[in-house]
């Protein structure tokens, strides 16, 4: 028996190795921009939380934009992009807090159409009882009694004009 290994599995095994290695660094660094990404993001959320909640200066600086340079325009232009983040904070907080305005006064309407439509339909039933308790209250009317005049007491209440003495 030949007790030596062929080098074929082992060439295979190191390029599979390499493969997996490669594989496990591609997905370590796609793993680090998603961090990297989520850590703006989570600043980016705790600036507006500071903003919603009226505190004057955010803790950290935003990293929405990028620094080219320290050129001495620099400073100024990064409190402009600050103001530019606050402002944008501010939109966005008045812009959640107008929806929930829309929604509230949504809800107010449907109220008030639903009691519209209660208190009609009150009042037709209230008509209707008006109407039929009117009906029951007015007396039936009476058959006028004919009474027999005379000739002579017919002319005299022509000629009068119908007045009686």
């Amino acid at each position: 028996m030949n007790a030596t290994r062929s080098p074929i599995p082992d060439r295979t095994e190191a390029a599979r190795l390499e493969k997996l290695r490669d594989q496990l660094s591609s997905d370590m660094e796609a793993m680090h921009q998603k961090e990297a990404s989520l850590k703006e993001y989570e600043q980016r959320l705790r600036l507006l939380i500071e903003h919603t909640q009226g505190s004057g200066r955010p803790a950290a600086p935003s990293t929405q934009h990028y620094h080219f340079s320290n050129s001495p325009g620099q400073a100024e232009l990064d409190a402009e992009w600050e103001k530019y983040n606050r402002a944008h904070a501010l939109l966005e907080a008045a812009r959640r807090g107008l929806a929930d305005d829309r929604l509230a006064l949504k809800a107010r309407e449907e109220q008030v159409m639903i009691r519209e439509q209660e208190v009609a339909r009150r009042e037709s039933w209230l008509k209707a009882r008006e109407q039929e308790a009117a009906a029951k209250a007015m007396p039936a009317p009476k058959p006028k009694a004919k009474t027999r005049t005379s000739f002579a007491a017919a002319a005299k209440n022509l000629l009068t004009g119908g007045k009686s003495d």
